[in-house]
């Protein structure tokens, strides 16, 4: 696993870690200083389109709460099964972090914490989904067939 390098490259991180590549490919993706400076999930958007990806871009609860404003969020089980590049609440809970969602666990590119972890234990602000085909949903959703 590809780990962070700065204390603001989590976004580069995870997408190296997501599209398995290598660090230097995915900051390559991001603006200028973008491992000093950090990502956003739009920018995060952004790079996975110059890698052929329809990203889909979803916000939850936390997200509105951290901004203290509402909206229409989703449900955080949206992300189930779904590979994502996930903005989560920091583990101080004053920051914003960004972790890479297998479907099945977490994978915190901070060399300090290693063990993966469960959809219960983030508090995830914005996911930005990791498909080639944008959609993480049924294949017969939508089909005529």
């Amino acid at each position: 696993m590809i780990t962070q390098r700065t204390q603001t490259d989590c976004g580069v991180a995870s997408l190296a870690n997501a599209l398995g590549i290598t660090y230097e490919q995915a900051v390559a993706c991001f603006g200028p200083q973008a491992d000093l400076l950090g990502t956003t999930a739009a920018d995060t958007c952004n790079a996975l389109l110059t890698f052929g990806f329809s990203p889909v871009y979803a916000t939850f609860p936390a997200f509105y709460q951290h901004l203290q404003i509402t909206g229409n969020p989703c449900s955080p089980e949206v992300v189930r099964s779904c590979p994502a590049i996930l903005t989560i609440l920091s583990r101080s809970g004053h920051g914003l972090h960004a972790v890479y969602w297998d479907g099945h666990e977490a994978h915190d590119p901070d060399p300090n914490f290693p063990n993966p972890r469960k959809l219960e234990d983030l508090v995830i602000l914005e996911a930005v989904f990791v498909r080639k085909n944008g959609l993480c949903a049924n294949r017969e959703a939508g089909s005529a067939a």
